[in-house]
């Protein structure tokens, strides 16, 4: 079943972005333990303006748990969207200049997946690809017309099923030192 999270399923959620975040090498996980950043995006996601608030996500719940969860936004949002984790600096003395991300991922004009992940459990049995035609059909309600996401270049099984789902490789991203293929797929042509 595909849907929104619980406010109680956040610290099933939370290793999900943990393990982007590692991937993507993010300087913030230099700076902050563990269980510090999860604690803090565990407050922030009960933020509506939050990069992953619980009403950007969708999670995908097998057994009565999260298996798997996507995020995103309208691209617009990007410049603001980690406000309400950056509030959260002063109580937990982080200091300012830690950026939770360091480059932009997005641009105006699109509907933006920051992130999906699956459960290492849980994959192989195409929870991914359901997670990902759920999320454009939020997008969708949202009224985007266009969706992106970026593909680390090295990860060719990503690139082959977004392909396979019609996305198309527009541009290329550095992203925390690591180089992406930013890819968009046309809603309009869907309705």
């Amino acid at each position: 079943m595909i849907r929104q999270p619980k406010p109680e399923e956040r610290k099933q959620i939370i290793p999900l972005i943990h393990t982007i975040m590692e991937d993507m090498e993010l300087p913030i996980l230099k700076e902050v333990s563990p269980s510090t950043l999860h604690t803090m995006l565990e407050e922030a996601m009960l933020q509506e303006d939050f990069r992953y608030s619980l009403t950007n996500t969708l999670v995908y719940i097998e057994d009565g748990s999260v298996a798997g969860a996507i995020f995103g936004y309208h691209g617009h949002l990007e410049p603001r969207i980690d406000d309400p984790f950056y509030q959260l600096y002063e109580t937990y003395n982080i200091p300012s200049s830690i950026r939770l991300y360091e480059d932009s991922e997005t641009q105006a004009g699109e509907w933006y997946i920051d992130i999906l992940s699956v459960h290492e459990n849980h994959r192989r049995k195409g929870i991914g690809m359901k997670l990902l035609r759920a999320v454009e059909e939020l997008a969708k309600q949202q009224g985007a017309s266009v969706i992106a996401l970026n593909c680390e270049e090295i990860n060719d099984k990503a690139y082959q099923l977004y392909q396979k789902l019609g996305y198309t490789a527009t541009s290329t991203k550095i992203l925390s030192g690591h180089s992406y293929y930013h890819m968009t797929k046309n809603l309009e042509l869907l309705r």
